[in-house]
């Protein structure tokens, strides 16, 4: 499993520049590898967890922060990745293709001076946090559902009650 995520992620990074290919590589099989969650969201301690130096965690950094690179031309890449694999299957409804929205919070309690807050149903109250709406493509691999990314964008902490609330109750449909 991990030589096919490895391949994948090496489409994805392979005609950026020289650097920035490996680094982003690197930071990119940490996200899909779930070393955030154990490490509860921290990037450094999350890629030396997948077995990175020092030196090659903080170039994996560097890459993420400053390298040469752009989200929606990797999600591109990503989406056409998917949709070659045998089994896809796009969702469609009478000619038309839903495409979600919804938003996500990352809890950030102790981050002093957060500008932007979003309701924790554990703590049962807004917490301090960094809020990032997400749309994608709704289709299953060999009866899986799953949703192709298409765009992510963090909310403003000064749009946060219009903004959100449009992109959690709202669903996109394009004509296929």
């Amino acid at each position: 499993m991990t030589n096919h995520t490895i391949a994948i992620l090496s489409s994805l990074t392979q005609e950026l520049p020289v650097g920035t290919n490996l680094a982003l590589l690197h930071f990119m099989f940490m996200l899909v590898s779930g070393a955030l969650l154990p490490n509860r969201g921290a990037m450094f301690p999350a890629l030396k967890s997948i077995g990175l130096s020092d030196a090659a965690t903080r170039r994996a950094w560097a890459a993420f922060r400053k390298g040469v690179w752009q989200m929606p031309a990797i999600l591109v890449l990503w989406r056409e990745q998917v949709k070659q694999m045998p089994g896809w299957q796009e969702h469609r409804y009478e000619g038309y293709r839903p495409i979600p929205a919804d938003i996500t919070a990352f809890w950030r309690p102790a981050l002093k001076n957060c500008p932007s807050k979003h309701y924790h149903p554990a703590a049962n109250r807004a917490l301090p946090a960094v809020i990032m709406g997400v749309t994608g493509e709704v289709g299953e691999i060999n009866g899986q559902r799953i949703a192709l990314p298409r765009a992510f964008e963090r909310v403003h902490p000064k749009d946060m009650p219009r903004r959100a609330c449009k992109m959690m109750k709202f669903w996109w449909w394009t004509l296929a």
